[in-house]
């Protein structure tokens, strides 16, 4: 096809204009860009103008069936009409009257998507006013075609249209000696070294000459037959060369297709500039907001090590606390609450003060305002962490979600209410898992029920001492009165070891669970610090996700952009050849 390089180097350029298209779309670029590249991308689907001249029944339209391989303009011995005939693309055979002297004749041939064919009158039957619209159209030619018959190269009419040719054009200008299978070699060439003779003395230059049959042309196009010897005989091949040549070497259409990617390169750097700023920018933020989420992790540290002090002083008012409730517990053991009378089952009983309370007591007037200390430290700990990561953050990051709470009290407010609640759950908790009123009952009891035997004793051996010494006299009345009191003092210490024993169950109690409070304690204020620092990563995780994502689209983006320049390069190289060659 002819102009085929042409025609491959400007899709080609249509291709990467439509991708840099696609880029600005995807990288929400400019809206003028969009309509910029727009107008590029039609102005590159300028068709190419060949305007044919020549006198009646030379052949024009048998000539432009073969040039172009298709019949698409009639041919016939008389003219089928006076009027220029502007060949365009269309969906279906139509013509449309411009004015009275031209018709624009749209015909569903591809070719005419690339090149607008007008074929004029024959000169020698153009009017004046014909020849006047005819002479419009060759200032806009990309080539003027002078159709000579080889039977009589001579005819006036089509040298004096080419006298009216402004010299400037004459540049576009090409002849065909069309018809030349009805004259010998030998022949054609005389009259081509006259022609060339005949343009050096009225022109002052040559045109370039092509002798060509079109009819062998179209036969070798349109039957398939014996193809390359017909096409080789026609001449057609040398012509088709030099008209592709003259497509690709067209020095407005070259201008035009490096100014269009000249624009197109504007508009690309612009573009990258903008994304690689914006690629920036995403990593700014990412690596800000890795820094904000090490900044946290580092803070949670040091509000838990501010803890410890809290813990070592709890864990020593602890033991305090123990040497008082051991204290009740002795007194709730005591010996004589062993000897005591059991109450009927029906009486009022006054209990013991509860040692689980009075523990718990202890703990919150000892422990309480040190913990709600540690509260108002959390509590400022997260205040300075938030305006640390505002200042960070400020005309990089600012999450919509944070806008306008800064120097708000709620927040902070319900992280000392909660961190107070939840410690002194944690400390209620622990009392009650200790269960030391369940310890005093059971020890008392047993206890009693050894005591019990304290005055059966006591009868048992006044009984036996009296009859001891009425049947064997005093002495024997003091030995087993000894031997009594002997027995009643093991009652006695058994008595006391029971109640020991229960005293001492609830002091190891309270000895060994010194560890479970302090792990306890550590366990609530670490969940505390990590809730109220949580906060943060709910801002921060998913601006971090986003700034990731938006980095790794901003990299994808500036790799295409990278590409596309590549394309860019080497389209503008291409056609610097073509406009040097």
């Amino acid at each position: 096809m002819i102009g085929d390089d042409y025609f491959e180097l400007r899709s080609s350029i249509g291709t990467e204009l439509l991708a840099l298209a696609a880029a600005v779309r995807d990288h929400a670029g400019e809206p003028e860009w969009l309509a910029i590249i727009d107008n590029l991308i039609a102005s590159l689907k300028e068709p190419f103008v060949f305007v044919v001249v020549g006198e009646v029944n030379v052949g024009k339209s048998t000539f432009l069936n073969a040039l172009f391989g298709q019949e698409f303009s009639r041919t016939g011995v008389m003219p089928t009409t006076e009027k220029i005939l502007f060949f365009k693309h269309g969906p279906e055979h139509r013509v449309v009257p411009v004015t009275p002297t031209l018709d624009e004749v749209h015909v569903p041939a591809d070719f005419l998507r690339d090149f607008h064919i007008v074929d004029t009158p024959g000169t020698n039957s153009i009017e004046n006013e014909h020849q006047q619209i005819t002479e419009r159209f060759v200032p806009v030619a990309d080539l003027v075609i002078f159709v000579f018959p080889a039977m009589n190269p001579w005819g006036a009419s089509a040298w004096q249209f080419l006298d009216k040719v402004h010299r400037e054009w004459m540049r576009n200008v090409i002849f065909i000696l069309q018809q030349c299978d009805l004259r010998s070699p030998e022949e054609i060439q005389v009259i081509t070294d006259y022609m060339g003779q005949l343009c050096r003395q009225r022109f002052g230059r040559e045109f370039p000459l092509f002798p060509v049959s079109a009819k062998k042309a179209f036969l070798a196009r349109s039957s398939g037959l014996d193809r390359e010897r017909l096409l080789e005989e026609s001449g057609f091949h040398k012509l088709e060369n030099h008209i592709s040549h003259a497509v690709q070497q067209n020095p407005a259409r070259m201008k035009k297709l490096a100014g269009t990617l000249g624009l197109g390169r504007q508009i690309l750097e612009q573009l990258k500039e903008r994304t690689v700023a914006n690629m920036r920018t995403m990593q700014r933020k990412t690596a800000l907001l890795a820094e904000l989420m090490s900044e946290r992790d580092l803070q949670v540290d040091r509000t838990l090590k501010k803890v410890l002090p809290a813990l070592d002083a709890t864990e020593r008012d602890y033991h305090e606390s123990v040497m008082r409730v051991a204290g009740l517990a002795s007194d709730a053991l005591a010996t004589r609450k062993a000897f005591q009378r059991e109450p009927a089952p029906d009486e009022e009983v006054q209990r013991p003060q509860s040692l689980d309370h009075r523990l718990l007591q202890e703990l919150h007037h000892r422990a309480g305002d040190r913990w709600r200390q540690t509260g108002l430290i959390l509590d400022e700990d997260c205040r300075q962490f938030d305006r640390f990561m505002r200042a960070q953050g400020r005309n990089i990051l600012f999450m919509a979600e944070t806008a306008g709470k800064e120097g708000e009290n709620d927040g902070e407010s319900e992280i000392r209410r909660r961190f107070a609640a939840r410690v002194d759950s944690a400390l209620r908790r622990f009392v009650i898992a200790l269960k030391l009123d369940e310890e005093i009952e059971p020890g008392l009891l047993r206890a009693r029920k050894t005591a019990r035997w304290l005055p059966r004793v006591a009868f048992t051996v006044a009984g036996l001492a009296g009859i001891a010494g009425w049947l064997g006299g005093l002495v024997q009345a003091g030995i087993v009165l000894g031997a009594g009191l002997m027995l009643m003092a093991v009652v006695f210490l058994l008595t006391q070891m029971r109640l020991a024993s229960a005293r001492n169950a609830i002091l190891d109690k309270l000895e060994e669970s010194s560890a479970t409070l302090r792990e306890m304690l550590a366990t609530q204020a670490r969940e505390e610090v990590e809730h109220a620092f949580a906060r943060f990563l709910d801002l921060l995780t998913p601006a971090q996700d986003d700034a990731l994502r938006r980095e790794q689209d901003s990299g994808s983006h500036v790799e295409r952009l990278r590409r596309l320049s590549e394309s860019f390069d080497a389209l503008e190289r291409r056609v610097s050849s073509a406009r040097a060659s």
